[in-house]
């Protein structure tokens, strides 16, 4: 078995002990490793693997899904949670323990790719979302996030870029439009909109009980009005598990396909601040398969 092991080195979260006892953990196992690191411009692959699997978060995971390009379809995943924001890992139970962690990929191995679960992949523009993205208040967050910050601290840069916006809060009416699971067209307008493809969102927070990686659909969360008040009642009721629609403090559907009525910008897919410009999300057609 060939396994191309993709890590991201300047991760904040990153440490050579854990990637060191990865391998170890794989190689006592009788599996070929190819050690990979991502780089700036993306991850790179052997080509040649069986199985790929992505030591760190939801960014190093949507990096590598677009270096896979269309063999994502056909070459399975796995995850050892080792970042800022893990949101599909945790959706999926993957252990934190390398040996652990090894173990449960090979067992899931034996199984058979018809026990593993299938992901259907749905992109922005061509940019793949693993787990979620956003626009609104949180995307332009995310997008003045220090690297230097988040390396030194983690996930709280958010919270800290957050602080700092508080400021000047961005507002911003985009009109939305596209179509329902069921095939049904709608249009809204809003000032801030999720896309959740995966059960949480900014860590153990489910915004739509629907939401989830192995959904034929997104959740999509839309903000009327997006203030401050409202962002802190919104994060309030996530945190207490509460339903956001039911207590009006926003919109959820659950969509194929979302147009915008303009490039979208600044955008946050999967934790990362995109530059690229895009007015679309929708299926790929093709699903992710995560070996677990």
């Amino acid at each position: 078995m060939k396994v191309d092991l993709v890590y991201n080195p300047v991760a904040g979260s990153f440490r050579q002990s854990r990637l060191d006892m990865l391998i170890a953990a794989f190689r006592a196992q009788g599996v070929e490793v190819a050690v990979l690191p991502s780089a700036r411009d993306g991850a790179r692959l052997s080509g040649a693997a069986d199985l790929v699997c992505v030591l760190g978060g939801d960014g190093t995971v949507r990096d590598t899904v677009e270096a896979l390009g269309d063999d994502a379809a056909r070459v399975p995943l796995c995850i050892a949670p080792a970042g800022t924001i893990n949101l599909v890992a945790r959706e999926l139970g993957y252990a934190r323990s390398p040996v652990r962690f090894v173990d449960q990929v090979l067992a899931a191995w034996a199984g058979g790719r018809e026990t593993w679960v299938r992901a259907p992949l749905y992109r922005l523009g061509a940019t793949p979302v693993v787990a979620c993205l956003s626009i609104g208040p949180d995307s332009h967050a995310v997008a003045q996030v220090s690297g230097d910050l988040k390396r030194r601290i983690g996930r709280y840069a958010y919270v800290v870029s957050v602080m700092r916006q508080l400021a000047r809060w961005p507002r911003e009416t985009i009109a939305i439009s596209g179509e329902l699971s069921d095939g049904t067209p709608f249009e809204c307008e809003a000032e801030a909109a999720i896309a959740s493809h995966g059960a949480f969102y900014a860590g153990p927070f489910r915004l739509s009980p629907r939401a989830g990686l192995a959904a034929d659909s997104v959740e999509l969360i839309t903000l009327r009005r997006s203030t401050r008040i409202g962002a802190a009642a919104l994060t309030g009721a996530a945190i207490m598990r509460l339903p956001l629609d039911r207590l009006g403090l926003a919109e959820i559907r659950s969509v194929r396909r979302v147009a915008f009525d303009r490039c979208v910008a600044p955008v946050q897919v999967d934790g990362d601040h995109i530059p690229d410009c895009a007015h679309e999300i929708a299926a790929s057609g093709m699903a992710l398969s995560y070996v677990i």
